[in-house]
């Protein structure tokens, strides 16, 4: 166990730290959305697309490891969905909201840094797929169903360009762009320049440190209040998600290598995400705030039970 914390503890320090710097109004509002910028569009981008060239998704896919973790992942969205009808009974919005967040991870910030401390870059694979699930199905998903439910009068066509415009802006983002481009790269089977190779290496090598300090100062300015629900929306991402992940990857016979960082992936808190788009379509985002602050807290714990389960950081 004190392997695993060698590992968690530093990612979850940076967390600390960047919360510290928020909460004590170190970093203004403007630095922390300049540093999330840096991260969303150069630095997670480039870590990805190493990743993706270094070890091509295409090669290490694994179609039952897919099929798995989306299982899970729509028993999840749909299932939650279901159960916060005790909290929202007349508020279909609200219902998705909570929902996608108890079902939509931090693998982008969290997930990436946590698989490149952990060393063995062979499993990042794995968690691209997961991310690739997550982005394509669970937010896709997530965004129909709030368009449905924003207005259920709005004229077809209306709705049809609305969703269309949504999925086009998502597929455009530089996490699935710095995908698809390394794909192309390791297919074509040619190699970046030297001086591209080691522009790349530097950006990616600044997305760990950067992305989990920007996960904390996002959280610094956060107001936490324990409205009810908050306690089992936190349950259901960092309990219920990976244990349905885990038996969907046992049941499919998932290679124990990539289950280990399908359950990881499943285990990690509820991502930005939940709360930016929840806010958009109008839902209720207080409950979902306080599951993101107090999951990423308690995450550090819940994350290393994985990883020591899993025997990840052996």
């Amino acid at each position: 166990m004190i392997t695993v914390f060698e590992v968690t503890l530093p990612v979850f320090a940076l967390v600390l730290c960047g919360w510290i710097a928020a909460h004590r109004r170190m970093l203004s509002p403007e630095a922390a959305s300049g540093i999330n910028a840096f991260v969303f569009m150069f630095a997670l981008p480039a870590m990805l697309f190493r990743a993706v060239t270094a070890h091509p998704v295409g090669n290490g896919a694994d179609h039952r490891f897919v099929a798995a973790y989306l299982l899970a992942s729509l028993v999840m969205l749909f299932g939650s969905r279901f159960l916060a009808r005790t909290v929202a009974p007349d508020n279909p919005t609200q219902r998705i909201g909570l929902a996608f967040s108890a079902t939509h991870g931090n693998l982008g910030y969290l997930g990436l840094p946590l698989i490149a401390q952990l060393g063995d870059t062979s499993r990042m694979p794995a968690l691209v797929m997961a991310l690739l699930v997550d982005i394509l199905v669970v937010i896709v998903l997530s965004i129909v169903m709030f368009e449905f439910s924003r207005n259920a009068s709005t004229a077809p066509g209306l709705r049809a360009l609305r969703l269309r415009g949504a999925v086009l802006g998502l597929l455009k983002t530089p996490l699935i762009l710095s995908i698809i481009a390394g794909l192309l790269v390791s297919i074509s089977g040619l190699s970046l320049p030297g001086p591209a190779q080691n522009f790349v290496g530097l950006l990616a090598a600044a997305a760990g440190p950067s992305a989990l300090f920007a996960i904390g100062a996002s959280l610094g300015e956060r107001r936490v209040s324990l409205d009810r629900g908050v306690p089992s929306l936190v349950a259901l991402k960092l309990l219920a998600h990976p244990a349905l992940v885990a038996l969907a990857m046992w049941a499919l016979q998932v290679d124990p290598k990539y289950a280990a960082v399908g359950v990881l992936a499943a285990s990690l808190p509820t991502a930005s995400n939940a709360f930016i788009l929840s806010q958009r379509y109008g839902a209720n985002t207080r409950p979902i705030s306080a599951a993101i602050a107090i999951g990423t807290a308690l995450a550090a714990v819940s994350v290393s039970l994985v990883i020591w389960l899993y025997g990840l950081a052996g």
